[in-house]
């Protein structure tokens, strides 16, 4: 079965109480198979063994298939009466409610394995396993790389000129970020150890900050006259196309 977890169940693990619809073992004839006080007999079509033999003759010799038999399914007995309300089976439809530790730092793709938490067999066979597959939702602040995450930030001109101290989101809360003056739109900041837990491993992966430029719209008359003021009195340029030759 999927399990969607949220980017910060996966950071720091978390324990998950599932509900299963599965087969359980039939509490009228406690798996058996049959009505109580009745049992079972040999099966007549394969005498007990399970299997049954078909013997073929061609131009290259005798052969021997061996297949299950259709009449006791491979068991060698047959019920006599079935249950009523399994109908023989032993087993029936139910719910059943099971938690399970995610560890932290696992992603999309990855599974894990309840052993017994499976579909109980026919007629008391053993329980299979459970997988639980775990998918990763897409969060709405960060992005997932690996260990690491990243998320845009968007500043003011005026912040990324003269420098500021901004509130950050993190895995953890919120963080300060200090933005030297004079830096550029799109510049990354690291944070380290703010990332994914490595999954069964230890330490952490990264967080990136990119800070992206915001530009403000709709501008009103006085704030359009501020801006071509400052146009005219900045002496520093952007530089041409060919700025990146020049060392930009």
């Amino acid at each position: 079965m999927k399990l969607k977890l949220t980017l910060r169940e996966v950071a720091r693990g978390v324990k998950k109480k599932i509900k299963l619809n599965k087969y359980v073992t039939c509490s009228e004839c406690g798996g058996s198979g049959a009505r109580t006080g009745s049992g079972s007999n040999i099966c007549p079509t394969c005498g007990g063994t399970g299997e049954v033999r078909k013997v073929s003759r061609s131009l290259f010799g005798q052969f021997v298939n061996i297949s299950t038999c259709p009449t006791c399914r491979g068991e060698g007995r047959v019920i006599s009466e079935p249950c009523p309300k399994c109908k023989g089976e032993g087993r029936v439809k139910g719910t059943r409610s099971v938690e399970v530790n995610i560890p932290a730092g696992v992603t999309s793709g990855n599974y894990i394995r309840l052993e017994g938490e499976g579909d109980v067999g026919p007629r008391g066979g053993p329980p299979g396993d459970l997988l639980i597959l775990i998918e990763e939702e897409e969060d709405e602040v960060f992005e997932r790389h690996g260990f690491d995450i990243i998320c845009d930030l968007p500043v003011s001109f005026s912040q990324l000129a003269l420098g500021a101290r901004v509130e950050i989101p993190t895995l953890d809360g919120k963080a300060i970020l200090k933005i030297p003056p004079g830096t550029h739109s799109h510049k990354i900041f690291r944070l380290k150890g703010k990332g994914i837990p490595r999954l069964h491993s230890h330490g952490r992966g990264d967080q990136l900050v990119r800070l992206v430029a915001w530009t403000p719209q709709n501008l009103s008359p006085e704030e359009k006259r501020i801006f071509e003021e400052l146009e005219e009195k900045v002496k520093d340029k952007p530089p041409s196309c060919a700025g990146k030759k020049q060392g930009w």
